[in-house]
C-alpha cells in the first residue's frame, strides 16, 4: 500500500503553451486562495518544502506543476487560488480564462481535486467546477480541509450538509475529511491520487 508519494517541483506555468505535452495522467488540485492547497500537496509527500505555503490569499499566481514518482507522464497541478485573492479584477479573470482553457482542452486530465476550508460553503467557482466534472465524467474528489478546526460533531454536521448539495449537481463526485495537522484523512486521499495516476505500491512500482 502507498504511504506517501515522492512529489518534486517541475516549474511554475504563466501561459498553457508552457504546459507539458498532453500525454500520460494529470491530475489537478483547486480551490479558494488559502483553503490549504500546498499544505495539503506537502502532507501527500510528507515533506513540507515542497510547495510554499503562505496566509497571504492568491500567494499562488501561476500553475504549478509537479512530478510524481519523477515521471514525467505522472504530474500534478496546483491551480491558482481562486476567490478573494488580493489581485486586480483583470488578473483574477486572466486566471478563470486560463483554467477554462486548461479544463476544455487537456486530454490527460484524469482527476480533480477541490480543496476547500470545511468551515466554509462552497464558493461560486466550487460549484462550477463542480457542474464542470459532473457533464464532462471526470473524477471528482471534495476535499474537506482543516478538519482539526471543528470537533468530531461540527465536521460531521458540515459533511452532510455539503454532501446534500453535492448530491444534487454531481452525485458521482465523492467527499472526504481531509486534516494535514493530524493527518486524517492523508491514506484515503494517498489512494485516490494513487488509482488516478496509476501508481502502485513500491514493490509493484507503476
Amino acid at each position: 500500500m502507498l504511504e506517501k508519494f515522492d512529489i518534486k517541483f517541475a516549474k511554475s506555468i504563466v501561459s498553457l503553451k508552457d504546459l507539458p505535452k498532453d500525454r500520460g495522467r494529470e491530475v489537478i488540485f483547486c480551490g479558494i486562495s488559502n483553503a490549504g492547497k500546498s499544505s495539503v500537496l506537502n502532507s501527500l509527500s510528507q515533506n513540507k518544502r515542497i510547495s510554499k505555503t503562505s496566509k497571504t490569499p492568491g500567494r499562488t499566481q501561476s500553475l504549478n506543476l509537479f512530478y510524481v514518482h519523477n515521471k514525467e507522464e505522472k504530474r500534478i497541478i496546483d491551480l491558482p487560488g481562486y476567490g478573494y485573492a488580493k489581485v486586480s479584477k483583470k488578473m483574477r479573470d486572466n486566471w478563470v480564462t486560463m483554467i477554462n482553457n486548461y479544463l476544455n482542452s487537456r486530454k490527460s486530465l484524469v482527476g480533480l481535486l477541490i480543496i476547500m476550508d470545511i468551515r466554509h460553503p462552497f464558493k461560486e467557482m466550487d460549484l462550477r467546477l463542480i457542474e464542470w466534472c459532473g457533464e464532462t465524467n471526470i473524477p471528482l474528489k471534495i476535499l474537506l480541509n482543516k478538519k482539526d478546526k471543528l470537533s468530531n460533531n461540527q465536521a460531521v454536521y458540515q459533511e452532510k450538509k455539503y454532501l446534500k448539495i453535492l448530491e444534487e449537481i454531481n452525485n458521482k463526485a465523492e467527499m472526504q475529511l481531509y486534516s494535514c495537522k493530524k493527518k486524517i484523512g492523508q491514506k484515503e486521499l494517498i489512494n485516490t491520487m494513487g488509482d488516478w495516476l496509476k501508481i502502485e505500491s513500491p514493490e509493484n512500482p507503476g
